[in-house]
């Protein structure tokens, strides 16, 4: 547990180094969604991620859907999320706290890092992340954020999106519509629906699509009613696409939104491959990069934000 005046952080080691928890204390919320039938417990390597599926932010490497690269098997949602991490208090100053969180692959030849830093004073996760490619050949890769984030009608989805794409097997909500300009989606009837708004359980439906044209790196989630939220701000030379996933009745009869930056797209990691829009490592290569989460309060949408919390 990190904890200062203003947020309250819980991580689980053993499970992939899930950020269970984030509670904003000056309102006394969870910002992540919990899965209401389903408890926390350790999960298999290999295991079907829909069914372990919790809630809380995991990390999602090297891959989404469950796919053969190279004559390799990477497990669903990748190796990362369900295996147990070594951990160590590397800072713990009256002021600043820092765990580090360490991982080598199982199916990649691969060591991933993540540092999570919080501040006395700062409604602010500072997370560094490194992943070494320490095998003979280059890597293909999706590297994904992944917080499930809780949700009501007054919710907002809030980036700098131009195009974004709708992944052809969750088109029940929007008819034959392959892509559209943020935040409006036309249908056929003439009708635009705000992708900015969450839709009522009722509705029963559920989205995924890629925003693939980002002017910059961020994305929020609102609660207009509370004027408070929850955001991430990355680097989009690394984090090129935003996905959305959206759980809004018609999945298992949940409701929640998952904003989740992405180094590509889709979710067929194969399928990335052959569009060019995967990432790649080279043998020996490094990737080091830093992200901030941010809780922010006294506005109902946003048009900016940045690592050092500053919201418009």
């Amino acid at each position: 547990m990190l904890e200062n005046e203003l947020l309250r952080v819980v991580i689980l080691p053993q499970l992939g180094a899930k950020i269970w928890s984030i509670i904003d204390k000056r309102r006394d919320v969870e910002l992540l969604w919990h899965h209401p039938r389903v408890a926390v417990r350790a999960a298999p390597f290999g295991a079907a991620y829909d069914d372990w599926f919790v809630g809380g932010w995991d990390e999602l490497f090297p891959n989404d859907a469950p796919v053969e690269i190279n004559g390799e098997r990477y497990p669903d949602h990748g190796e990362l999320w369900s295996l147990p991490w070594d951990w160590s208090v590397v800072e713990q100053a009256r002021d600043e706290v820092t765990v580090a969180l360490r991982h080598a692959g199982i199916v990649t030849a691969t060591q991933v890092e993540k540092r999570i830093t919080l501040r006395a004073g700062e409604p602010l996760l500072h997370i560094d992340l490194h992943i070494h490619n320490a095998g003979p050949q280059p890597l293909d890769f999706l590297w994904k954020l992944h917080p499930a984030l809780h949700v009501t009608p007054n919710s907002r989805i809030d980036m700098p999106a131009g195009r974004v794409e709708i992944d052809p097997s969750f088109r029940a909500r929007l008819g034959a519509l392959e892509s559209f300009r943020w935040p409006h989606a036309p249908l056929a009837n003439g009708a635009q629906i705000d992708m900015r708004r969450i839709p009522p359980f009722e509705d029963q439906a559920c989205d995924l699509y890629y925003a693939v044209e980002l002017e910059d790196g961020w994305c929020a989630l609102t609660d207009t009613a509370a004027r408070a939220g929850f955001g991430l701000v990355f680097d989009k030379a690394v984090f090129n696409t935003v996905w959305v996933f959206g759980a809004y009745g018609g999945w298992r009869g949940l409701y929640t939104t998952i904003l989740e930056p992405c180094t590509g797209y889709p979710y067929r990691l194969d399928e990335a491959i052959a569009r060019g829009t995967a990432s790649r490592l080279d043998a020996g290569a490094e990737l080091r990069t830093a992200l901030t989460a941010v809780v922010y309060h006294g506005v109902d949408s946003v048009n900016r934000l940045t690592h050092a919390g500053e919201v418009a």
